[in-house]
């Protein structure tokens, strides 16, 4: 069973009691997104009270290397250029965050090219040799709220996988969005579809070292899968605009070590132009119990439209493998 949450969008951050008189309903609990723990969803949305011109100069660029696979995830940040840090590692950006309508360019392996390459992965069978795959799951994202009109429709599909080796282990998800109307109110004519902004997945508190990869797979125009632009130990989204610097910095994404966010933009049919309704594989590589097979949490799985477009902001949560 999924969960749905409704976000009334506001410029600066969330505000519960604004959302109270509100005319979308509320589901859940909110605060500041400074003081989020894991049933939070912290939204922000102002860039110009977060990322001001000196700001967006002073994190152009990280002083963290690029790196091919996996890219370990710091509980005390990453450092960025000019002082401070961020929750986030940078991986493909060549799609500038969903705003380019010309898409992003997928990543290359020697001998073939070896560009666009940090965070990924040639292939997901394994991701890594030794690993074995001990659990696998395809869960159905539904949605049910004032824009489907309390009907539930499903808006698309997520595979939910595990690989172990030893008492280790790498947490896969893979996202197809459906060619799907969820927004049924007699007001709103033509189609509304789901978009997928941030995926992220829960559970990983004390089971550090955490590192994140990703895996393109090409079959075709019609499924070809959007790059991974970014992924962090955070549980706070933050929107990107045109000239947004690549990682927000503690201040805005607080780290969280118990939720891994990766930044993407998936959606069936796009209205900035670059439209990709597949995720690539998103993974988590953390330590986990040796032998007992993977449990599925409540809610360890939550997907969110940021409102890029200035489309509503929502949350599915869905049940997932974690630690």
């Amino acid at each position: 069973m999924s969960a749905v949450v409704l976000i009334q969008q506001r410029l600066v951050h969330y505000n519960p009691r604004q959302a109270d008189s509100a005319p979308a309903p509320i589901q859940g609990a909110f605060r500041n997104p400074t003081t989020l723990n894991e049933t939070d969803f912290g939204v922000i949305m102002n860039k110009k009270l977060l990322f001001n011109s000196a700001l967006g100069t002073l994190l152009l660029a990280s002083t963290v290397a690029s790196a091919t696979g996996f890219v370990r995830l710091s509980n005390r940040g990453i450092s960025i250029d000019g002082g401070g840090t961020s929750a986030y590692a940078v991986c493909n950006t060549t799609g500038d965050f969903g705003n380019n309508p010309n898409g992003s360019t997928p990543p290359t392996f020697e001998p073939f090219g070896g560009e666009n390459n940090t965070c990924a992965l040639p292939t997901a069978t394994p991701p890594l040799e030794g690993f074995r795959r001990v659990a696998n799951a395809r869960r159905d994202m539904i949605m049910n709220n004032v824009y489907t009109l309390r009907q539930p429709v499903k808006v698309g599909t997520v595979i939910d996988r595990v690989w172990r080796k030893g008492a280790e282990c790498i947490y896969g998800a893979k996202i197809r969005l459906d060619n799907v109307d969820y927004d049924l109110r007699p007001a709103e004519p033509g189609r509304q579809y789901f978009e997928v902004n941030d995926f992220l997945r829960g559970g990983f508190r004390g089971k550090g070292p955490i590192s994140i990869a990703y895996v393109h797979t090409t079959e075709g125009p019609a499924a070809s899968d959007e790059v991974l632009y970014r992924a962090g130990l955070t549980l706070t989204s933050v929107v990107n605009f045109p000239g947004d610097p690549a990682q927000p910095p503690v201040s805005v994404a607080p780290i969280n070590s118990n939720w891994v966010a990766f930044t993407s933009d998936i959606n069936f049919r796009d209205d900035d132009g670059s439209s990709f309704r597949d995720s690539p594989w998103f993974l988590v590589r953390s330590a986990c119990t040796a032998t007992a097979a993977p449990v599925p949490r409540d809610n360890a799985l939550r997907f969110r439209q940021m409102g890029q477009e200035d489309q509503p902001l929502l949350e599915i949560r869905l049940r997932g493998f974690a630690p």
